[in-house]
């Protein structure tokens, strides 16, 4: 079989571009099938209108370039009333126009009380939080009947463990989410990351509509991202178990240095015909 690999748009090099025949040609460089488009990462002075993301969705589309999910990641809980509420904004305007794109997810984590530098603060991991993050989604939710929110859980936000997004899905009737194994690790428990990954399967299983391809090592008591197949993650047992579970799944490399974009496909791909 073949996995479905992508990358963030973002993360290919020279970005953020300015012009969109660039960014295809970069892209049509590495054996990728889709991608995960952060607008406003991706491109350079790009005004979002209708009839450029028109443009821009045609342009993909005729170069066989399948987008994942729109990100529009924002802080769910900002104290800053006013940029959660334009975090909020965004995100349904890219929910309203996801079709252009063939896809109908649009990305977010949840967020950190801490503001702009989504990092654990005492009170994310508060029921409080949690009711809060629930009530921006469910809003979302409700926004677009075309497009749904695809959620990613992370340990410093509010979501930060696989039950607590199992619990958020079920209680908003949401039938998609993102998987991201190394957002869910700390000093503390990277070492469960297997069965963290295996727990995300039997809670989720074909929900999982994206993956985030991450490798890390530990250094100065820290997890650092190196390039995939380069570091802890037990990719010798989480590719099976995809290619079992999760056969339709998009895997998106996510943080990958340009220096480790080709090898890191390589070594995803070199799962396929085990």
């Amino acid at each position: 079989m073949r996995f479905n690999i992508g990358i963030r748009g973002h993360d290919l090099p020279n970005a953020p571009f300015l012009n969109v025949d660039d960014f295809i040609n970069t892209f049509k460089q590495y054996d990728l099938d889709y991608l995960q488009l952060v607008i406003s990462k991706a491109f350079k002075d790009f005004e979002f209108n209708k009839d450029n993301l028109t443009s821009l969705a045609n342009k993909l589309k005729a170069n066989d370039i399948k987008v994942a999910m729109i990100g529009a990641y924002f802080n769910m809980i900002h104290p800053d009333k006013v940029r959660q509420s334009k975090g909020i904004n965004y995100f349904k305007d890219c929910m309203k126009y996801a079709y252009l794109f063939d896809t109908k997810y649009v990305g977010s984590e949840t967020g950190s009380l801490n503001g702009d530098k989504w990092i654990y603060v005492d009170g994310n991991h508060t029921l409080e939080s949690f009711n809060t993050v629930k009530e921006v989604i469910k809003d979302l939710k409700n926004s677009e009947r075309n497009a749904s929110p695809l959620i990613e859980g992370a340990w410093n936000h509010v979501v930060y463990k696989p039950t607590l997004l199992y619990e958020l899905l079920n209680d908003l009737n949401l039938d998609a989410c993102t998987v991201d194994l190394y957002n869910y690790l700390n000093i503390d428990n990277y070492k469960d990351h297997l069965d963290i990954f295996k727990e995300c399967i039997n809670l989720f299983g074909e929900k999982i509509k994206v993956i985030h391809i991450k490798d890390f090592i530990v250094e100065d008591n820290k997890l650092v991202q190196v390039g995939i197949g380069k570091g802890l993650m037990n990719y010798k047992e989480i590719m099976p178990l995809i290619k079992k579970h999760l056969p339709n799944v998009i895997l998106v490399l996510e943080g990958v240095k340009e220096a480790d974009i080709v090898s890191s496909i390589k070594y995803l791909r070199s799962y396929e015909d085990e």
